[in-house]
């Protein structure tokens, strides 16, 4: 079994007169992707080229903003955390690093759909048989120092990995573990990516341990009702 491994790529900075598929077929001309490769994008480029950025005078039109594409407040001073397509993140996904001073850019809109229609994209231009698409942003998680990454859109492949009722060493059968594929890939590829100045908003993961499949994903297919989740007594709505 070949070792999994992930590239960061390049690019320009990129505005909202770019196009997403030249610029990602840009940043290929000198990382082209195999069979079986999954592209990594974070979701800022994708946001930004479907014109996702506000001007912002000052924190109370940020604050209302945040309130305006939040699914949910859950609260907070400093960093207001809210509920947003079925996802804990600080100000509704709104981010106002790397992009122009008096800027903010939001989250994309339809990430499923448009990782279904990069994953179409780049099997027809680099003549790929199966090849996976996630789109990636930044994570807090729960009580831990530090940000991950989190898909918010995916395609191509599995996303979470049903392993309940598989046996462990010990001949137990697992009773709750799912897989969380697409998150986990987004976690190593928020790694290589950066937070900065890098200048590097995509990366190929080669080798990665992934069902493949045609399956049409759905926005609620990495999320859960909250009365189901483990942090449920934390939030008492449910998911927006």
């Amino acid at each position: 079994m070949k070792k999994l491994s992930i590239r960061a790529i390049k690019s320009r900075i990129i505005t909202g007169e770019d196009d997403l598929f030249e610029t990602i077929k840009g940043a290929l001309d000198t990382s082209r992707p195999k069979n079986g490769d999954i592209l990594a994008v974070t979701s800022k480029v994708v946001a930004v080229t479907q014109g996702r950025v506000m001007k912002i005078a000052n924190e109370k039109e940020f604050k209302a903003l945040v309130q305006q594409e939040a699914g949910d407040v859950i609260g907070g001073k400093d960093v207001i955390l809210t509920l947003k397509n079925g996802i804990f993140t600080p100000w509704a996904g709104i981010d106002r690093s790397n992009t122009k001073k008096g800027t903010a850019v939001l989250w994309p809109e339809g990430s499923n759909k448009v990782a279904r229609q990069i994953e179409i994209w780049l099997k027809k231009n680099y003549r790929l048989n199966k090849c996976g698409v996630i789109i990636v942003d930044s994570f807090c998680v729960p009580l831990r120092k530090g940000v991950s990454g989190i898909t918010l859109g995916y395609s191509g492949f599995l996303g979470v990995e049903d392993k309940r009722g598989n046996k462990d060493l010990f001949d137990n059968s697992l009773q709750f573990t799912q897989e969380a594929v697409a998150d986990n890939l987004a976690a190593i590829a928020n790694l290589v990516m950066g937070q900065g100045n890098e200048q590097t908003p995509f990366a190929i993961i080669s080798s990665a341990p992934v069902t493949f499949s045609d399956k049409k994903t759905e926005p609620r297919d990495l999320v859960m009702d909250a009365r189901d989740c483990l942090y449920a007594p934390l939030y008492k709505g449910k998911i927006s």
